[in-house]
């Protein structure tokens, strides 16, 4: 398959000679145009929302052109919850926290900032609890453990990763938190990287929307939203076939179908990194 980069060796050349490198630059248009196939690929889901990796391109002009393309920020520490700030985020909907080793300070900016935040372990209830109290819309990340497959290839190992609550820690960490006054909660996973495949997506919702029923079921929980994280992948060497984003949603809109038996569909979200902009963006430098 025959890729071609959207600026001519000619066009570079000229720009080269009026800024100095290193330099990245970005095709706009490019940006608009992947946001917008990624909406349509999830429009049959009324409440999905594309929450950008801000530590995968914190550049505040390219920040502002995803959140006109719709697009919220997920943000990981306090700087990317002030510049998200800045760039026009903070409007109670469009910016997820989704940190590790949270200091209180990060803790007490989200809730101000009225981001959604994702508890990362199930021993940070009492520390957000401490640092600025308990929102009425939490987020938690789930770790299945064990080995991530797709058909008979490992994509993953989520159980070496120390990110993530256990199946039995998600559960018990819903009843605590709705105990503690949360009405609406969403459930985040991230189970592999950089896939190449359209089976991903698909697959880890089919994963989510069943863990979202036994929470259901168990705890009486809202679920509010599944947030699917990122892990669309790049195809960078020529013989790897392009990951199809309207497959991708069709193929996850199936597989939720037919595992939501909530009576209410809950609203998709996802996080993409290099995926949404990998193929607008070129890295230049001369020596």
């Amino acid at each position: 398959m025959e890729k071609k980069p959207f600026v001519t060796k000619e066009q570079l050349e000229k720009i080269v000679e009026k800024y100095p490198t290193p330099f990245h630059l970005y095709d706009e248009k490019g940006i608009r145009q992947t946001a917008r196939d990624l909406y349509k690929a999830f429009s049959w889901n009324e409440g999905f929302k594309e929450y950008f990796a801000v530590k995968a391109t914190p550049t505040p002009a390219i920040l502002k052109i995803l959140k006109e393309e719709g697009c919220g920020t997920d943000c990981s520490s306090l700087t990317e919850l002030m510049m998200s700030d800045r760039c026009g985020f903070a409007d109670g909907d469009s910016i997820m926290f989704s940190s590790n080793e949270t200091p209180a300070e990060e803790f007490v900016l989200a809730k101000k900032l009225g981001a959604i935040i994702n508890l990362d372990d199930i021993t940070h209830i009492d520390f957000l609890k401490d640092a600025c109290g308990i929102p009425e819309r939490i987020c938690c990340r789930y770790n299945p453990g064990g080995y991530f497959s797709l058909g008979t290839d490992i994509m993953d190992n989520p159980g070496d990763a120390k990110y993530g609550m256990t199946h039995e820690q998600i559960i018990e960490a819903f009843k605590i938190l709705k105990s503690k006054g949360v009405k609406h909660f969403g459930i985040h996973s991230f189970l592999a990287s950089n896939t190449v495949t359209n089976e991903y997506y698909p697959t880890l919702a089919k994963i989510l929307f069943e863990l979202a029923v036994e929470l259901k079921e168990k705890t009486g929980a809202d679920i509010k939203f599944i947030n699917l994280s990122g892990g669309i992948g790049v195809d960078y060497k020529p013989e790897q076939e392009k990951n199809d984003i309207s497959i991708i949603g069709a193929c996850s809109c199936f597989s939720i179908s037919e595992r939501d038996t909530t009576g209410r569909r809950s609203d998709l979200f996802i996080s993409t990194m290099t995926f949404l902009l990998w193929i607008i963006r070129i890295m230049s430098s001369s020596f």
